[in-house]
């Protein structure tokens, strides 16, 4: 029984049956196996696995350059993650020095500045709010 099937399908395989294609008078495009009037035939180009298959070393050199390109994607994604993460941690940095100097500066009755010769200029009410006002949109803009 195995060998009749085995027999059947080796001679089935290169058997192909001829196709034709037509137009009735209405528009109707229609497929069969038997010519009718102004009927085509339509050649169906037989598939060979053996000339479309790339060879090994062609499949190697895909493969090759398939991970060369995963290995390029993983290089970037991860130095723009490091990017990130040092961009992060700068700004908490500043964040923290911001809301540092804001406690500094609630805490203290003066705020002095420093002029071009070293010394201490204290700054009036009115520039001491100004500077204070300044960090604490510094700080909500910035932080988190």
């Amino acid at each position: 029984m195995f060998r009749l099937i085995m027999f059947i399908m080796i001679f089935a395989l290169p058997a192909q049956a001829e196709i034709y294609k037509w137009v009735d008078e209405k528009g109707n495009v229609h497929f069969g196996d038997k010519p009718v009037a102004n009927s085509e035939e339509i050649v169906i180009p037989e598939k060979t696995n053996v000339q479309n298959r790339p060879t090994k070393q062609e499949r190697d050199e895909k493969r090759k350059r398939l991970l060369e390109s995963f290995a390029e994607d993983r290089a970037d994604k991860q130095e723009q993650a490091s990017k990130q993460k040092k961009q992060k941690q700068k700004l908490d940095r500043r964040c923290a020095v911001a809301r540092d100097r804001m406690k500094v500066y609630n805490r203290s009755r003066r705020l002095y500045d420093l002029d071009e010769k070293g010394e201490r200029v204290i700054l009036s009410d009115k520039a001491r709010q100004q500077v204070v006002e300044q960090l604490a949109a510094d700080i909500s803009k910035n932080c988190n």
